[in-house]
């Protein structure tokens, strides 16, 4: 190497050293946008250069949301401490409205209803007999009056007395029935509520969600919800937070990551009756590529646009650097040598930064 090679060369080190600690100083002190040459293109390094172009530059927020379903049942027993007998249905099963999800054990429930069913038709049978039989009983006994005694009025008061003495009975017999079919409509009221609790049907037609583990042979727990049902209808992604609302209209379009399940992919969502937001805000899908695969529950990201300047001069957000409060770039100058320049920026987002000043449109800086 010749020695003025090996001159330069030492130089160009002895600058890089000095250089994290003097960068802001030095623009402070002169008061220019100094340019700081620091090795030679030629002999130390080839560039990738990326020049300095007009484009968009938005400032974004990320913005947390979940997919659900207009209609949704979640599935609780309405008792506790019984045994969960059967479940009859499975995770992503299809299901329609009265359709059985669960049940628990009820020993012999169904034989005690039954008993009772009987019971109480047979009572209500019999109180119809008691009606027809005190019909044919007062119709003989007038009949025998009228064909049997010499119209006197012994005998009218006979008949009298005896048709009462018939009604009396009777009543008797109504009322004991009566008081039986009383206390088994009670008593079937309650077993047909006990076996009505111990079963949960489907409330529309759906698809099954999610079910907890482990189900069948476990105790039930009033508080604890065992399964969801999702409708077919159209499904909304939402979010809860109400800060972001100024930032989105009814025309706005939304770029939104689901990063896993059987939806993963990238959608673009609009807003859904907005004036009806409050504490909820909900998104339709207007693309996405695996919208049919959603499923209730499913998390994505929303990438909120908070602030953009559009066609403004803008350069890859990596290629800008800061050396306290004040930002440069790298360029090779016209010597072929890396050297810097103090840049002043704007707005930074989606990559990109936007410049102010310090470089022109076609400018080419080294890429980072």
């Amino acid at each position: 190497m010749k020695t003025k090679d090996l001159l330069k060369k030492i130089i160009v080190c002895s600058t890089l050293v000095s250089l994290p600690a003097s960068l802001a100083g030095c623009a402070a002190s002169t008061g220019q946008e100094p340019l700081i040459v620091l090795e030679s293109g030629d002999d130390e390094a080839s560039f990738t250069l990326v020049e300095c172009t007009r484009d968009d530059v938005q400032e974004t927020l990320p913005l947390r949301c979940v997919y659900t379903k207009e209609d949704e049942q979640e599935v609780y027993f309405p008792v506790s401490g019984k045994l969960i007998d059967k479940v009859y249905v499975s995770e992503g099963d299809e299901v329609k409205k009265g359709d059985l999800l669960v049940a628990l054990a009820v020993g012999n429930l169904k034989a005690d209803i039954a008993k009772l069913e009987y019971l109480i038709k047979r009572n209500e049978l019999q109180l119809g007999y008691i009606d027809e039989e005190e019909n044919l009983d007062s119709q003989n006994q007038y009949l025998n009056y009228m064909y049997m005694s010499s119209g006197d009025e012994d005998a009218k008061n006979n008949l009298d007395k005896g048709l009462e003495a018939l009604k009396k009975n009777n009543d008797y017999r109504r009322q004991s029935i009566n008081d039986s079919l009383e206390f088994d409509r009670k008593a079937l009221a309650n077993l047909k509520s006990e076996y009505a609790n111990s079963r949960v049907y489907a409330q529309f037609d759906g698809k099954v969600n999610k079910i907890a583990e482990n189900l069948e042979g476990s105790t039930s727990n009033i508080e604890k919800c065992i399964m969801t049902i999702v409708d077919n209808s159209e499904g909304f992604f939402v979010t809860e937070d109400e800060s972001f609302s100024e930032y989105f209209s009814e025309d706005s379009v939304v770029s939104m990551r689901v990063v896993s399940g059987n939806g993963k992919g990238d959608y673009e969502l609009v807003p859904y009756n907005m004036d009806k937001w409050g504490e909820k805000q909900y998104f339709r899908i207007f693309t996405g590529e695996n919208a049919e695969s959603l499923e209730a529950g499913t998390k994505g990201e929303m990438t909120v646009v908070t602030a953009e300047h559009k066609n403004v001069l803008c350069l890859p957000s990596n290629c800008v650097r800061s050396a306290g409060d004040n930002n440069y770039v790298y360029v090779v100058n016209d010597d072929g040598l890396k050297a810097v320049v103090w840049v002043e920026v704007g707005l930074s987002g989606n990559g990109k930064t936007e410049i102010l000043s310090g470089l022109n449109e076609g400018d080419s800086v080294i890429k980072s």
